[in-house]
């Protein structure tokens, strides 16, 4: 069913096909039978406003007034004064009620002003009478008195779009109806005309808009590359001159597009890749003709780090790098990333593509890692532990190895452990009496190569001269006589070392545990003699107590027999 209000009207025009079917509109009111003007019962004053009235593009004037008015008649007035000058009128209205137009009254003829009026717009009045007997007497609207210019003929130079063909050529001819002569001439030289096109393809669906100015016959053409099917679209005259109404859009033809079938391989030269450092994609393309598969030489070739079905015809999404096939086919251009991703390498969108063909290459980007609450020691039994964390936000089995180094400069490694869920590690493993300690983490898919600070660890090294356990069969609750030098390595050279805090240490027979029963120091020149109770037979030994910058020293372990 047509549209009952104004707003119909001109979503009307906006869909219709006829060439010359625009209509002027002035008040926004209502214009089919449905919806009919109010009726009075007695004759507003004159040029009281109610209805509206729209002018068609071959000059016949349409008007608002009700389906039910017994007669019609309308007048275009020099202006809105009271009493101006009659410039037209007529009765010969007919009602219409066509899909092409909006219900109304409509002029059997076009409208003509006299000689010398000069163009432009001038008021209507409108009278009517109803069935029961009442008059109207209103004012109406405007009639468009001026040139009506539009586009009359359109036609491509070709019948259809290929990959190898993105170019048609659309042209046509653009006309003007004056309504003071009532002839169709060309339209001026220099008429702006613009094209709205639909454009569909299998990945998106777009407008293109393109625009020409006529030549001195009215002709005007322009090169369009749609890339994908011309659906529809219109014609129309844009910026006219001020003396010129628009017509209503032309339509324009559906151009289809052929498309080709196209398969691609394509691989990185490396896996692991660093920050913007480039990297090389080759591959080869090939095409789908009547004589099989052939290199698809030309074709624009890109490598992205999303999903290649996020791209458009317009829009490449996370594009890597790009490059063009070579006659046989082959390709071969740098890219970079940034972040790792699963590089997806493609023939760059086109609506002449029948699908979205690609390679896959996953492409790992090592991010830079750091280290936290990292604690190395050297414990005084000769074992090196380092532990901490990573400090990321993911990094589980992250390989981390505890290195040594003797100058600090080259570095060996010691033991590797993988992090946990919260990227922690702790290992260890045995030390050297003096040496730098780091930990490493060697470059992996995810993050970069980074070490932790050195840190310096030594201890001297301890040992017993000639100890002695006397006597030999000591008797039950007697005393017994550890003795002998401690010594300790400095530089590489053993020393008398006075001072330290030592234990005697005794495990009965039988037991699994060891008791101290004498502590004393070593005095001069490293002598030590100290004395214990005998509880039994036994393991006997002396050790020096945990002390710092010194290793842990120890005599060997004696079984002694009580008496």
């Amino acid at each position: 069913m047509p549209p009952t209000d104004l707003w119909g009207v001109l979503l009307l025009r906006s869909q219709r096909t006829l060439p010359y079917a625009l209509m002027r509109t002035a008040a926004v009111f209502a214009l089919s039978a449905g919806v009919a003007a109010p009726a009075l019962v007695n004759a507003p004053p004159a040029h009281a406003a109610a209805v509206t009235s729209l002018t068609l593009d071959d000059g016949r004037l349409l008007t608002g007034a009700p389906s039910t008015a017994l007669w019609v008649k309308v007048s275009v007035l020099a202006s809105t004064a009271a009493g101006a000058e009659v410039l037209a009128a007529t009765d010969d209205l007919t009602w219409l009620d066509t899909a092409s137009a909006p219900p109304a009254w409509t002029t059997t003829e076009p409208i003509r002003l006299p000689e010398g009026v000069a163009l432009g717009d001038y008021p209507v009045r409108v009278e009517y009478r109803l069935p029961n007997g009442s008059v109207q007497r209103l004012l109406g609207g405007t009639f468009s008195y001026k040139l009506h210019t539009g586009v009359s003929r359109l036609e491509y130079d070709r019948e259809s779009t290929d990959y190898d063909n993105r170019h048609v050529v659309l042209s046509g001819t653009a006309t003007t109806y004056n309504p003071a002569t009532g002839a169709r001439t060309p339209a001026r030289e220099g008429t702006k005309v613009k094209v709205s096109l639909r454009v569909w393809t299998r990945l998106d669906h777009r407008q293109v808009t393109a625009t020409a100015l006529t030549g001195p016959a009215g002709g005007f053409a322009m090169p369009i590359a749609p890339d994908g099917e011309i659906q529809n679209g219109y014609a129309h005259v844009v910026e006219p001159a001020a003396d010129t109404d628009p017509v209503s859009g032309f339509a324009v033809p559906g151009l289809s597009a052929e498309t080709t079938k196209y398969r691609i391989t394509a691989q990185t030269d490396r896996r692991r890749v660093h920050q913007g450092v480039p990297f090389t994609v080759k591959g080869k393309v090939e095409r789908l003709t009547g004589d099989g598969w052939k290199p698809f030489a030309g074709a624009p070739i890109v490598t992205t780090e999303q999903d290649p079905r996020q791209s458009s015809i317009t829009h490449i999404a996370g594009l890597l790098g790009s490059g063009t096939a070579a006659a046989d086919g082959t390709f071969s251009y740098q890219a970079k990333a940034y972040t790792a991703a699963a590089a997806s390498t493609f023939v760059r969108p086109s609506g002449h593509l029948a699908d979205l063909a690609f390679d896959r290459s996953q492409v790992f980007v090592p991010q830079p890692v750091a280290y936290k609450n990292v604690k190395i020691a050297l414990s005084s039994y000769g074992e090196v532990s380092a532990s901490g964390q990573l400090a990321q936000g993911w990094c589980e089995n992250e390989r981390v190895s505890l290195q040594y180094s003797v100058d600090g400069r080259t570095w060996w490694n010691m033991r590797t452990v993988n992090t946990t869920s919260n990227c922690a590690f702790s290992t260890a493993a045995p030390g050297y009496v003096s040496a730098y300690y780091r930990v490493h983490h060697a470059e992996s898919d995810y993050y970069r190569e980074q070490a932790s600070t050195p840190v310096y660890q030594s201890r001297y090294p301890v040992r017993f001269a000639g100890p002695k356990l006397s006597p030999a069969r000591p008797a039950k609750n007697s005393n017994l006589t550890a003795s002998g030098t401690l010594q300790r390595q400095v530089k590489g050279v053993w020393q008398p070392y006075a001072g330290a805090k030592l234990m005697v240490l005794f495990k009965p027979k039988g037991d699994t545990q060891w008791y101290w029963v004498a502590k004393g120091k070593s005095g001069s020149g490293g002598k030590y003699s100290l004395k214990g109770k005998v509880h039994g037979d036994g393991h006997w030994a002396v050790i020096t107590e945990e002390t710092k910058g010194y290793f842990h020293g120890e005599t060997k372990v004696t079984y002694i027999d009580a008496r």
